[in-house]
């Protein structure tokens, strides 16, 4: 007994680093890894005549957060596949959101976002279309 007690610890090493090792929640979901980076165009489907909004994609994971922008806010995956991604994250105290990004091709994807902005409840359905470089 005592010389389990003597290899605990470095078995518990042994399996920190592997984990550490593994690929895992720090790789980008699949479904965005196909997305282009550039300009998007988003339409949103809800509301026809409103102007689009165009923001720049330097990381398709941006496509995950799009009302809270700009924020650095905790998330985690919910489901994936290679073509969509359903994540939900958490801006403390600013609310929060769940979105589905639904890559179509390269240049363009689906959003479903919904959730908490600034003490308001808001749901958005864009089509979201690349359309050029980021200046």
């Amino acid at each position: 007994m005592r010389d389990i007690t003597r290899l605990k610890p470095a078995l518990l090493g042994a399996a920190a680093m592997v984990l550490l090792a593994t690929p895992g929640a720090a790789q980008a979901p699949a479904a965005l890894s196909g997305l282009q980076t550039g300009i998007w165009e988003l339409r949103d489907l809800g509301r026809s005549g409103r102007t689009p909004q165009h923001i720049c994609v330097r990381n398709p994971e941006r496509l995950l957060q799009v009302r809270h922008s700009g924020r650095a806010c905790p998330r985690r995956i919910l489901s994936q596949d290679s073509d969509s991604v359903t994540a939900r994250y958490d801006c403390s105290g600013a609310g929060w959101g769940q979105t589905t990004v639904s890559a179509e091709t390269p240049r363009l994807a689906r959003i479903d976002t919904q959730g908490i902005h600034d003490g308001s409840p808001f749901h958005h359905v864009y089509e979201a279309r690349r359309t050029g470089a980021c200046s």
